[in-house]
């Protein structure tokens, strides 16, 4: 059995009194309600303090004997990550916008504006090179040689040093300046002028229309997941 996603523009994350949102209308939810081949399919959220359960909608062919499924998620929804895109992305262009400043630093302020108890430098790292994988494969730009992140190198046991990660951090900004199409809301959260309220749902403002605008363009263009 495998998966094949789709990416729905559904909105923003809502505050709903059950802490569920659902993918398809109500009226849609009616028009599949008899649909055997028509199922929900969960995922778990961590938006702030809380938690939050997305409904998606997963879709089998009955005529295709390979276990085919289709599930429609949302533009906010990473599957197999606990939290929604806005915020692995302002911890990315944190970094990524402050040559100064090292991931721990990065990890903390995401913590710090979106409310969460638990947010690490690793996670950080992961997601940085995984964005950077999908430049190199896709959008085929330069990665920096030695592909680290700012954990400590096992031979010399020293950090990179801000010229080392200055290459990647300018790739990586370079391209989610060009998904976004307007990198002001971007600058704005590096520099923390933003004042939105991020530690409690509803999701909003002119940061996040920019983290939706990254994941459309990297799913039209590319036809993969950004992380």
């Amino acid at each position: 059995m495998f998966y094949i996603y789709i990416i729905a523009e559904t909105g923003r994350i809502k505050n709903v009194g059950n802490e569920s949102n659902r993918i398809l209308t109500p009226e849609e939810q009616r028009c599949h309600a008899d649909d055997p081949e028509v199922k929900k399919r969960t995922y778990k959220q961590h938006c702030g303090r809380k938690d939050i359960d997305v409904d998606c909608v997963e879709i089998r062919n009955r005529e295709n004997t390979s276990k085919e499924r289709r599930i429609a998620i949302p533009e906010s929804l990473i599957p197999g990550r606990p939290y929604p895109i806005y915020i692995y992305l302002f911890a990315i262009v944190t970094y990524c916008l402050n040559p100064w400043m090292g991931q721990r630093e990065a990890a903390k302020r995401t913590r710090e504006r979106f409310g969460l108890k638990t947010f690490s430098h690793t996670t950080l790292g992961r997601a940085l090179k995984k964005l950077e994988k999908l430049i190199e494969e896709y959008a085929n730009e330069p990665q920096n040689e030695d592909g680290q992140t700012e954990a400590p190198d096992a031979s010399s046991r020293k950090f990179p040093t801000v010229e080392q990660t200055k290459v990647r951090r300018d790739t990586v900004y370079s391209y989610l300046k060009e998904a976004s199409a307007d990198e002001r809301p971007l600058k704005e959260e590096a520099a923390q002028l933003c004042a939105s309220n991020y530690r409690q749902l509803p999701y909003k403002g002119a940061f996040i229309d920019a983290c939706h605008s990254i994941v459309k363009y990297t799913y039209s263009k590319y036809h993969c997941f950004l992380l």
